[in-house]
């Protein structure tokens, strides 16, 4: 499904550069986590951290990992290029208009740092999808999931101008261009409840992640599987 709510056209090449990754993940990590209390990217999940869990599985599916962040020190542990917001403070649209200005290929998985349950399997599909739309989004019954969500590297200049402008809104940017929505039925073949798309924002709801985790280990083996280098002692 497309939703197409102006006129725009995006012309999707692949980089000339042979370097350069075909598949990005910036992984947003900027937020303040008030309603969790303390940084909830560094939350306790088994053996590592609900980030790692994020990391992990955004590896399993592109070449390149990012994250976003303006204080960089927690995650430097990971390995992974940390970038800060260019304009830091304005939440996740400036964290996208960082991760487009940073991250190497033509589109870029952006991902918030708190869902611990994301699924490669998922991820991978997202990818190979052919669209034209320059954003391939998640649709559930909550609506859509920006924060898992594929962005090409030409909605750069859009995204600029609406943060000039002062309008911080990642929903509003997403009512102005061609979204191709992945279905909820194709979303559930893969992964059950909506789980891989669901947000820690309490340690309440992080708890309920982990007990689904525990009892759906087959399911969720990404997440309980923390490269051992990426653990602080």
């Amino acid at each position: 499904m497309i939703l197409n709510h102006q006129s725009f056209l995006v012309t999707v090449t692949k980089s000339p550069n042979p370097s350069c990754p075909s598949r990005s993940a910036a992984i947003l990590a900027g937020g303040n986590s008030q309603r969790f209390g303390s940084n909830k990217a560094l939350a306790p999940w088994f053996t590592g951290y609900v980030i790692d869990a994020v990391v992990q599985a955004a590896m399993s599916a592109c070449q390149e990992v990012i994250i976003i962040a303006n204080e960089p020190e927690p995650y430097s542990y990971s390995g992974v290029p940390i970038f800060p917001d260019i304009l830091p403070g304005l939440g996740p649209l400036a964290g996208l208009q960082s991760a487009l200005r940073h991250a190497r290929a033509e589109r870029i998985f952006l991902l918030g740092c708190d869902m611990p349950l994301l699924n490669s399997e998922l991820l991978d599909l997202m990818w190979e999808i052919p669209t034209w739309a320059p954003v391939v989004i998640p649709g559930t019954p909550q609506g859509l999931e920006p924060l898992h969500a594929i962005y090409h590297k030409s909605l750069l200049p859009i995204v600029d101008h609406q943060i000039n402008s002062g309008n911080l809104s990642l929903q509003f940017l997403l009512e102005d261009i061609p979204c191709h929505i992945v279905s909820p039925a194709d979303i559930l073949k893969i992964c059950p409840s909506f789980k891989c798309l669901t947000s820690a924002n309490t340690p309440e709801e992080l708890a309920g992640l982990e007990k689904f985790a525990h009892t759906n280990s087959q399911s969720c083996h990404e997440s309980l599987l923390i490269k051992k280098d990426w653990i602080i002692d």
